[in-house]
């Protein structure tokens, strides 16, 4: 309700209602897909799970995927774990890998929590969607490359009345578990769902560029393979 008013002081009554009948025409998968740094789960987590709860209410079902940087790294930090990066990418040793799986658990459950407290029902997705290789075995150990996205528990979830909260560990085909970045994972998700809209929320206020380290304006999807041009969890 208070969303809605903001609205209307924004535009006339016709075209927020225009704008929400808009939206939730669509199938419901094919909305958003929204991408939440770890940051935001830590900053912001209440005022999250309320814009989602919104989106909602108005019948629409956002795809959330989160990552866990800040987290991990406080954990690997306590662990006595270096953190070792390779061109901007985390190099992810066995150890890395065991902590990785762990945090991304326990912030995926924190989200979930929030908004089913709000009483929006929301399903853990930690596993199943993305399908990956070994990126580089010998450079990066336990890191991937997308090379599927299965939406078979996406739209479970969905069926079943409840946002998809997904985390951006992948597996190989023969079920090891691997860490990927979660911007690419989010493209990746966007180029099977094609959804109206792709929406990066982080502390940084966008994305940015792993080489020139300058903020990005613009993405194009079939850019977002690699792993190269953004900076990794």
């Amino acid at each position: 309700e208070t969303i809605i008013k903001l609205l209307y002081n924004i535009g006339s009554r016709k075209e927020v209602d225009q704008y929400i009948r808009h939206f939730s025409s669509v199938q419901s998968h094919q909305f958003a897909v929204i991408k939440v740094g770890g940051a935001v789960l830590t900053d912001d987590i209440d005022t999250l799970a309320s814009a989602l709860t919104f989106l909602n209410r108005v019948g629409l079902y956002p795809i959330v995927l989160h990552g866990a940087g800040p987290q991990l790294n406080k954990l690997l930090e306590d662990a006595g774990v270096e953190a070792r990066y390779e061109g901007g990418i985390r190099i992810t040793d066995e150890k890395t890998l065991e902590v990785a799986r762990g945090v991304f658990q326990q912030e995926n459950l924190k989200l979930v929590e929030a908004l089913e407290r709000l009483g929006t029902r929301a399903r853990p997705i930690n596993g199943g969607t993305f399908i990956a290789e070994y990126l580089d075995r010998e450079k990066y150990e336990f890191v991937g490359k997308i090379v599927g996205v299965d939406k078979g528990l996406i739209e479970s979830s969905i069926r079943a009345g409840a946002l998809p909260i997904l985390t951006s560990l992948a597996e190989t085909r023969s079920g090891q578990i691997l860490n990927v970045n979660a911007d690419v994972a989010a493209g990746e998700l966007a180029r099977v769902l094609k959804p109206l809209k792709i929406v990066y929320l982080n502390e940084k206020g966008g994305l940015m560029h792993g080489k020139t380290g300058k903020k990005i304006d613009v993405i194009n999807l079939d850019e977002v393979r690699g792993c190269s041009f953004f900076f990794c969890f």
